[in-house]
């Protein structure tokens, strides 16, 4: 499988290839800014080139940003979408300079407008965003649905799809605590199968492009964004078998963003490799 984590770029981002291959991870995924400020450093020229080197000479592929959480792409603000589409914009560039695959990020919330609105919001922006000739693709997360976050149904997520001019630029982060927090079995075996089969129903598995993998502190349909280490959960190591073991995903990257990050990515792996010794 096409396994990767989340990567902190503490000294410099040319720095998290070397982190993620401490793991042996084949992926990984990173902010390429502080995610909770507006303003961007620009990226060093040197650093790209030293980042790019790293990452080919290592053989990793279809690496991730994720985007700013202070993107809210769904927003009926006339002064904060401005803000939103100048920031996402910047996402894009830097992702493009990188030369990363993908630029993934949460779709946005309902707050002080309605969901309908929101939808259409987000794909609006998107629109405006989006340009035949960028380099990444543009990956909306599933969510959770805590509060009036949209994305947390695939219904919603296809609507989204739907209003996108150039749909061959977008595509699906799946994340499996959200997944399950929203109310879809993806535990039991086949839980998991209906589960995949609806989603290829209302989006198609050809938009599915990358997977954070995450249990879940918190049990089905909660509602509520809670990430454990893997086999800690309420999701369990039986949910997140059913992922890794999944052939028609072994090239599908994988990223871990588990609560203890790189500190406790060992502890994950081990227990996912306990479940692929035995397949």
């Amino acid at each position: 499988m096409l396994i990767g984590g989340h990567i902190s770029t503490a000294g410099g981002i040319y720095l998290s290839p070397e982190r993620a291959a401490k793991f042996s991870f084949r992926t990984f995924q990173v902010f390429s800014k502080n995610q909770r400020q507006w303003k961007a450093k620009p990226l060093a020229e040197n650093d790209v080139e030293k980042f790019r080197s790293e990452v080919a000479s290592r053989g990793m592929k279809k690496i991730m940003i994720h985007a700013s959480y202070l993107l809210n792409m769904g927003t009926s603000d006339p002064q904060l979408k401005t803000k939103v589409l100048d920031g996402f914009l910047e996402e894009i560039k830097r992702a493009d300079i990188l030369g990363i695959d993908y630029l993934t990020f949460h779709p946005g919330s309902a707050n002080g407008t309605t969901e309908k609105d929101a939808l259409r919001n987000i794909a609006e922006n998107l629109n405006q965003l989006i340009t035949k000739d960028q380099g990444c693709t543009i990956l909306l997360e599933t969510s959770a649905g805590q509060g009036k976050t949209v994305g947390h149904t695939f219904e919603q997520l296809a609507e989204i799809i739907d209003q996108i001019d150039l749909k061959d630029k977008v595509g699906i982060c799946f994340d499996t605590c959200h997944v399950f927090a929203a109310g879809y079995d993806i535990k039991s075996k086949s839980g998991y199968g209906e589960t995949m089969d609806r989603f290829n129903s209302i989006i198609g598995l050809d938009k599915l492009l990358g997977f954070h993998l995450n249990d879940s502190k918190k049990g089905i349909n909660c509602r509520v964004d809670r990430h454990e280490q893997i086999g800690d959960g309420m999701l369990g190591i039986d949910g997140i078998a059913n992922f890794i073991t999944d052939r028609r995903f072994s090239e599908i990257p994988m990223n871990l963003e588990t609560p203890l990050g790189e500190d406790g990515y060992f502890k994950d792996l081990a227990v996912m490799n306990s479940v692929l010794k035995e397949e």
